[in-house]
């Protein structure tokens, strides 16, 4: 592991698997929950392409606890286990955001100052203003 952890974190890995995949890693992570993953919707995946389970663990037997187990042993978290993970690089832990009230659309805005709003993504910012201008004057 690279930094600090846990006495929790240490126990873990001499401990071995976690039974169940509920708490990865990802979803307590500032861009999971922001949609702006580098690695898309989950490290494990990544993690698999990279430094796959199978090879990290050559020797061992298959892990034959959930049904496509013949094809998914370069993941490290399937079939109720999670493996002691790192983080990724980009690991920011995620704090929460505000939802706020905007031109012509609720925004999500996150710790780091992001804003995510689903005009922007579509129409841009420039169009969402000019309705909303065209709006206002159409009032008058």
């Amino acid at each position: 592991m690279v930094g600090p952890i846990s006495i929790i974190d240490y126990l873990q890995t001499l401990r071995g698997p976690n039974m169940g995949c509920a708490p990865c890693i990802c979803k307590h992570c500032l861009f999971w929950w922001s949609e702006r993953c580098p690695y898309g919707e989950c490290w494990d995946s990544h993690r698999a392409e990279v430094d796959p389970y199978d090879k990290a663990h050559q020797g061992e037997p298959p892990r034959t606890y959930w049904t496509n187990w013949e094809t998914d042993q370069a993941y490290w978290c399937r079939g109720g286990f999670a493996y002691p993970t790192l983080t990724c690089p980009h690991f920011v832990k995620y704090k929460g955001q505000q939802v706020k009230e905007c031109l012509d659309a609720n925004v999500s805005i996150f710790q780091d100052g992001y804003i995510q709003c689903s005009i922007v993504d579509s129409v841009g910012c420039e169009k969402c203003y000019r309705r909303f201008l065209e709006r206002q004057e159409n009032k008058e």
